[in-house]
């Protein structure tokens, strides 16, 4: 049966609308449910980095930007421009999730563009699960991919006589292409320029002139260029090189064949099986655009051209991320969408004379299948609502765990922040130092200490500090160890005048005095020798804070505070043990207790508890202070494993469980707050960090 011209545009056009819908119904799925993503934290800093530097008229810190200089700067000023149009509401998950969503929008229109062309194509890359992946998330492929399709569309229109629209538009679209990722130009180059010289026959002078159209645009959109071209894109090319021949490269060790799995297979399906509900068509889709390379040679050289290029490229490159297959999936898309169209063509002429499916199938009236839409719509909205709340929450968490780094023990005890951004870390298998990466190709670097290597008594590593002349003390489960980066020195209960060897709290002040506190009291060492503070003899000590002369003391009774100078001592008695001590900004003085959050007002103190305030549970064991005046609090359950963090501002509570953020829900041992992070040492599940909403 023959269909007419108004009825093919019609069904053109509905399929295309369907398509378009489905591209944007997956990609804002991906947008709430991807987790966060190797690569996004980095271009989002460059992004705040360069909203700043707007901000406050700075074009020069723009320009002049060393971050991730690598990559043309196009798609991270869009990011910026995102975090500006923000304004004060710019958070940290506020831009993270309006980036994404700025990305889908162009994978949206990349998908539109094919769709033009052919909408089977497009519904093809609508549900291709790494083009999904890759341009709903903070990087930096969904506007180069929709461009380079907009430039090779654009050149197929373009006429055999004369440059026209289309002409100037594809040299619009490539050069702005190139502005955003240097990866994908030279395929797409190699592509235009087969479609130039050997089937447009256009002159060479009018592909110069595009050319330097394209070349203008790029120099003009990668500002980055603009104090010094061509060194700068010099160290940006030879950058890739020495990356891909780098340590985090060499560490994930992909084979030179990665890029056709990549390509076969739908790995992020199963990378993300919560994300992609279907069980992904990637490797279908491949392996039936490949089915028709031989009919394609004939009819459409260009797309094989497309295909075999963009493949020796992937394949040649030593770098194998995933995102890089992009580059040719819009020319399997094409190449698949018109073998299926075939095989469907074949089908039908035989149904048509067997009627095998009529016979076969019932064919409901269309009130039964909108009535299906509408269950299926209904069910998505209630838990796309549902998902959407807990993934936000879980933006800007990761953790340290033994593994997925080299952290000893997932029992970590204490922390301690040192210099450069260093933590050194107290855990049930030794102490660890962990230090950050030198540049973003290469990992974080770590030191451990062990009784194997390390002159540590035992391997209960139970608190860690360091004195004024830079040595790292360790309390243990059997006495104390010192370290001055050279030799180490242990100390026994014995040798402190002590009664029980478990260190459990350290401190040291700027005079360079150490305090040690045990199950048995408190031995200050002066430099040369220990003396024991006779008013806490068999007091067991669980925390220490030093605050100019003071040296506050959480002990079973209560709070001590003890007078350096004078060493005279005063005594504030708590309603349970107190697991911690803390001096704010404002000289307020809390107390972590087993009956709640205890503020110092004179000499009486009040309790901050489940009943009268948002604290998660009652039992407080650590506590920190963030920005002036937020006091980060740690606290377990009673009668269970596992606890919550949760910060008080003076007037508000917020609460991080498993539920609501990316939180482990193990029990907080210790917190530490560096740099518009949290660091939250626990017992059973390492170390948790949370990058704070308001700091980027």
């Amino acid at each position: 049966m023959s269909v007419s011209k108004s009825e093919a545009t019609a069904n053109k056009t509905v399929a295309s609308i369907l398509v378009i819908s489905i591209a944007i119904l997956l990609r804002a799925w991906a947008v709430f449910m991807l987790p966060q993503d190797y690569d996004e934290p980095i271009y989002l800093q460059v992004a705040f980095d360069y909203a700043d530097a707007i901000r406050h008229g700075d074009f020069n810190a723009v320009i002049n930007n060393v971050e991730v200089r690598e990559h043309p700067a196009l798609v991270k000023l869009v990011y910026s421009s995102v975090i500006l149009a923000l304004g004060k509401a710019a958070t940290y998950v506020n831009a993270f999730y309006a980036s994404r969503a700025v990305s889908a929008i162009f994978g949206v229109i990349a998908v539109i563009f094919l769709a033009i062309m052919d909408p089977v194509a497009g519904g093809m890359l609508a549900v291709h699960t790494l083009a999904v992946k890759y341009t709903s998330q903070v990087y930096l492929e969904a506007i180069p991919h929709a461009l380079t399709i907009l430039a090779v569309f654009t050149f197929l229109r373009t006429s055999k006589e004369a440059p026209d629209k289309w002409f100037w538009l594809s040299a619009l679209a490539l050069g702005a292409a190139t502005a955003g990722k240097f990866t994908y130009i030279p395929v797409i180059a190699i592509v235009i320029v087969y479609l130039a010289f050997f089937e447009k026959k256009i002159p060479i002078h009018w592909m110069v002139l595009y050319g330097l159209l394209a070349g203008t645009i790029f120099y003009t959109l990668d500002i980055a260029l603009w104090h010094d071209p061509f060194n700068r894109l010099l160290e940006s090319l030879t950058y890739h090189l020495h990356y891909s021949q780098g340590v985090h490269v060499a560490e994930v060790g992909y084979p030179w064949y990665q890029p056709i799995i990549w390509v076969f297979t739908s790995s992020p399906a199963q990378w993300h099986p919560n994300v992609f509900f279907y069980f992904g068509f990637d490797g279908l889709i491949s392996i039936i655009a490949v089915s028709g390379l031989k009919r394609e040679w004939i009819e459409r050289r260009w797309l094989v051209i497309w295909l075999a290029s963009g493949m020796l490229f992937l394949l040649v490159w030593p770098t194998k991320w995933p995102q890089y297959a992009l580059i040719i999936t819009p020319a399997l898309c094409i190449m698949a969408a018109e073998s299926t169209r075939r095989f469907y063509s074949w089908i039908l002429e035989r149904e048509s004379y067997w009627e095998y499916l009529r016979e076969m199938f019932p064919q409901p009236g269309k009130w039964f299948w909108l009535s299906i839409a509408a269950f299926v719509l209904f069910m998505g909205v209630i838990y796309l609502s549902a998902a959407i709340k807990y993934t936000v929450g879980r933006v800007g968490w990761s953790h340290l765990t033994s593994e997925s780094s080299f952290l000893p023990s997932d029992t970590v005890y204490d922390l301690l922040l040192g210099s450069n951004g260093q933590m050194v870390m107290a855990t049930e298998k030794g102490a660890a130092v962990w230090m950050p990466p030198l540049s973003v190709d290469l990992p974080d670097r770590w030191q451990l200490f062990n009784t194997h290597n390390s002159g540590l008594p035992v391997d209960k590593v139970l608190a860690v500090v360091r004195d004024a002349q830079g040595n790292l003390w360790f309390g243990t489960q059997h006495g104390l160890a010192r370290y001055d980066e050279k030799s180490w020195r242990v100390f026994s209960a014995t040798d402190m005048g002590l009664q029980t060897d478990q260190m459990r709290a350290l401190a040291a002040d700027s005079a360079g005095y150490v305090y040690a506190g045990s199950l048995s009291g408190i031995s200050m060492w002066n430099g040369r020798a220990w003396e024991v503070l006779p008013a806490f003899n068999n007091e067991q000590v669980f925390g220490f804070f030093v605050a100019k002369d003071a040296l506050w003391v959480a002990a079973k009774r209560g709070v001590f505070l003890h007078h350096i100078s004078t060493g005279t001592d005063a005594f504030y008695p708590t309603t349970a043990s107190a697991n911690a001590v803390l001096v704010d900004s404002q000289g307020t003085v809390w107390a972590a207790t087993s009956s709640g959050l205890a503020r110092l007002q004179g000499d009486d103190w009040t309790y901050f508890n489940t009943a009268n305030s948002g604290l998660p549970y009652n039992i407080v064991r650590t506590l920190a202070e963030g920005t002036p005046g937020t006091i980060w609090v740690g606290t377990s359950r009673s009668a269970d494993v596992g606890g919550a963090l949760a910060s008080f501002n003076g007037q508000d509570w917020t609460t991080y469980k498993t539920d609501n953020s990316g939180a482990s829900g193990a029990e907080p041992l210790a917190i530490v707050v560096t740099n518009g992070q949290v660091w939250t040492a626990t017992r059973t599940a390492g170390i948790d960090i949370y990058r704070l909403g308001d700091k980027r």
